[in-house]
């Protein structure tokens, strides 16, 4: 083969390897394809499906929770604010055993209150779960959780479906104040018995 070939095939192999690049570029952009869809979602990622009845369909909808995600800028929070929303958290425990109702409706209010602080958009349940899922899809199982019991009628159940529903905010909670997997609060001997 002559110079001129090696040169041509060169360019040829070069060209085929920054099509690749882009490629895959625009891939992650576009939120990726059912493989990083799935690790960046993790169950949720099946609860579209299974919502959707469609895969393509689901993953369209995921792709487009992962845009707008990567679109914010979320923040950490800086030590005096953790240190305020952990004490506010503790008190809301405390005041769990006086108020469940109230405690459990302030429990939620504070989790958007943080996801507001650290810019998160707010407006509505469905978007902070589904932009939580696009970060932690770990936590936001739990916080649907808590949200259906903490919404429901409770009939017959006393305050049990409350202390559920406060049990299942503590990991969204800790998350979004530490990035613990587990509740940032204070020993376990402080929690009222009723939460324990």
């Amino acid at each position: 083969m002559s110079a001129l070939g090696w040169i041509i095939l060169a360019l040829c192999v070069i060209a085929l390897a920054v099509l690749a690049v882009v490629f895959a570029h625009r891939l992650v952009q576009r939120g990726g394809g059912t493989h990083a869809l799935r690790r960046r979602f993790g169950p949720e990622y099946d609860r579209a499906v299974e919502q959707t009845g469609d895969r393509q369909k689901a993953e369209r909808r995921l792709a487009e929770i992962a845009r707008r995600r990567d679109g914010l800028e979320i923040r950490p929070l800086d030590e005096s604010e953790r240190a305020d929303y952990t004490a506010r958290w503790d008190e809301l425990q405390a005041f769990f055993v006086d108020d469940p109702t109230a405690a459990t409706r302030q429990a939620d209010q504070l989790i958007t209150e943080v996801m507001r602080t650290r810019g998160y958009p707010v407006e509505s349940f469905d978007e902070r779960a589904e932009l939580l899922a696009a970060d932690r899809p770990a936590v936001v199982g739990p916080y649907r959780q808590a949200n259906a019991e903490a919404t429901s009628e409770g009939v017959g159940e006393g305050t049990e479906h409350l202390r559920a529903a406060f049990v299942h905010y503590r990991e969204p909670f800790s998350w979004l104040v530490d990035g613990a997997a587990k509740p940032a609060t204070t020993e376990s001997s402080n929690r009222p018995a009723a939460l324990a």
